[in-house]
């Protein structure tokens, strides 16, 4: 009999390089046949849990499992012109950001590809067996869970489709277990066969899923996460990189150009909304500690710690012991410039005469968004204020530098995922020692399907028309999310109080295009969003390669005046709009068809 060793590996000829999955090798299982594990209710269950441990964890739980960067605690955003890092330039973020990568080198492309092409076989694996799994009373595996389960592999395979499709565009259709007796040389299928596939991948796991689980089954997929899955995929289908009127024709590089994709998605996110299932957590300094709250509708299951608390803050506003590393993720000027000043109950942005910007006291009577996500000099912690930045010659330094120091520093630390309610003491990469906080990482979130809903309906119909009849326009979701954003009564957000005022009615497609793109940029800083929507909106790589950062430096008599320097110029090219397929697997198979600008591509890139 095969074993299940070998069954999780990717077939050389097809995918690659015969890469095994840990995680769905269950010591519970492993060494023992499919037959045996499918026919037990309590290995089947080890096998699909371990499938939804496959996917990406972004938050960092050890420092073991590095997020979208293997071995590092960077976070994909530090590609972005959102952020930065004072990690060691050893990283493979550092020769994405100088565009040094290739299909044959590139780290991301490649571990992607390999990884999501294991969790698809075994989601495919456990659906031709779960049909026959044995009922079982002691594990609660009746008729109804079965259908359930079944509807979670189905979603999964989905969500690990749609990871590959927003990297690579159309892909191989694979909907059983390949064989070695298997024709390997599958074809790439166009973006619309792809999507189409995802998309019904997503509306047979609606029919069999549930709207939500006991509590004991928090985290897995429900009838919302499929929906808000379908929504996202159908908005990036809609959007210029893959819905272009300058190449209409439906190929692996895109779909067919159809205006009409942006109805198609609006009408998914409204199906979402339509559930009255979810809704905007109320306290926006909670929203991502918080591992139970109305807002989340699929996560990332995280066991209880302190590391993402650890290597976020600078460690030495903390006492001795703890971990090294730390302020790992930084915030760009790019980013902070595009939080908005608010002045007598309005909005506006820094360079506005009537927002009484003051560059010499910079974070002040900013979005509320900033004081979540930001770590600025001066900013409250744990009764210290913050000293960062550097000095001039015969100044002294400021006390709270992290130790690392290299030239692409910001001096604004990424925060929205600590907890710093935390006092960190030990070494936070054993998730048993001191102190430790229970949150899950949202893959898809209510704000989300409100901006996609957004989105969808200004590109459809305007910013005020009700297209599709339901008295919810583009502008009724933007503000949905701008004005959840207030200052907390219990945060310490210097003091202020109020909040986000909504957008007026009046703009036009254009102008409420890029204030949807603005709020996307904010709400979702750091969650992964931007990487893809400079990509998917083809932003001009003019516009992103230029990294500033506001510097405070400090004077001899202990002022501060804050500088904008540039610390980085980085290399982005049109045909890193899509990412390359393996160069690898182009050898293996040429029927997969390189993405454009790409060596070996048939299309020079856009």
């Amino acid at each position: 009999m095969k074993k299940v060793f070998s069954y999780i590996i990717i077939l050389l000829a097809l995918f690659a390089s015969c890469q095994e999955s840990s995680d769905l090798l269950d010591p519970a299982v492993a060494g023992i046949s499919e037959e045996d594990v499918f026919s037990d209710a309590r290995n089947t269950m080890l096998f699909l849990n371990d499938i939804y441990g496959d996917i990406v964890p972004v938050i960092s739980q050890t420092g073991v499992k590095g997020m979208r960067w293997p071995g590092q605690d960077a976070m994909l955003d530090i590609t972005t012109d959102n952020g930065s890092t004072n990690l060691p330039t050893s990283g493979d973020f550092y020769s994405f950001n100088a565009g040094s990568w290739t299909a044959l080198s590139s780290t991301f492309s490649t571990t992607e590809w390999n990884a999501d092409w294991v969790s698809i076989r075994a989601c495919n694996l456990l659906l031709s067996y779960i049909d026959n799994v044995p009922l079982s009373a002691e594990y609660q595996f009746d008729e109804k869970v079965r259908s359930i389960r079944k509807g979670e592999a189905i979603f999964l395979m989905a969500f690990f489709y749609s990871e590959m499709f927003k990297q690579f565009g159309g892909l191989p259709i694979i909907d059983k277990v390949i064989s070695i007796t298997d024709e390997m040389k599958i074809p790439r299928s166009t973006v619309d066969q792809t999507v189409d596939f995802i998309t019904g991948l997503c509306d047979r796991a609606v029919t069999l899923l549930s709207l939500e689980h006991p509590d004991v089954d928090y985290g897995r997929a429900t009838k919302g996460a499929a929906l808000a899955l379908k929504a996202r995929v159908l908005l990036y289908a809609a959007s210029p990189l893959w819905n272009n009127p300058a190449k209409p024709e439906d190929s692996p590089f895109r779909g067919k150009y159809d205006p009409k994709k942006w109805e198609k998605a609006a009408r998914a996110a409204q199906a979402v909304i339509d559930l009255n299932q979810y809704q905007l957590h109320n306290d926006i300094s909670t929203l991502f500690t918080t591992r139970v709250n109305p807002e989340l509708i699929f996560v990332h299951m995280n066991q209880p710690c302190s590391y993402m608390t650890s290597i976020s803050v600078p460690n030495k506003l903390y006492p001795a012991g703890v971990f090294g590393k730390s302020g790992c993720n930084q915030v760009t000027y790019n980013l902070i410039k595009e939080y908005e000043v608010l002045n007598k109950g309005q909005a506006y942005s820094l360079d506005d005469t009537r927002s009484g910007y003051d560059a010499n006291n910079p974070y002040v009577n900013r979005d509320p968004r900033f004081y979540r996500d930001c770590m600025f000099n001066g900013y409250q912690f744990q009764g210290k204020t913050t000293k960062f930045g550097v000095a001039v010659s015969g100044a002294s330094a400021p006390e709270h530098n992290p130790v690392e120091a290299g030239s692409y520093y910001t001096h604004v630390y990424s925060i929205k995922f600590a907890d710093l309610s935390l006092v960190i003491n030990f070494d936070a990469r054993n998730p048993a020692n001191g102190a430790r906080t229970n949150q899950n990482y949202p893959y898809l979130r209510y704000a989300e399907v409100l901006l996609n809903y957004a989105e969808a309906m200004n590109e459809a119909f305007g910013p005020e028309a009700d297209g599709l009849g339901n008295g919810k326009t583009a502008l009724w979701a933007v503000n949905q999310v701008r004005t959840r954003a207030q200052y907390p009564e219990k945060a310490e957000y210097l003091g202020q109080t109020g909040g986000m005022p909504p957008i007026a009615s009046g703009l036009s497609k254009d102008e409420m295009r890029e204030k949807i793109r603005h709020e996307r940029r904010i709400e979702f800083a750091f969650e992964e969003h931007r990487f893809w929507d400079v990509r998917r909106w083809m932003i001009d790589p003019a516009t992103i390669v230029n990294i500033q950062a506001q510097i405070p430096v400090w004077q001899l008599d202990g002022t501060v005046k804050y500088e904008i320097r540039t610390i980085q110029t980085r290399v982005f090219e049109t045909k890193m709009y899509r990412m390359p397929i393996p160069e690898q697997q182009i050898y293996t198979n040429p029927n997969l068809v390189q993405n454009p600008g790409w060596n070996y591509s048939p299309e020079p890139a856009e």
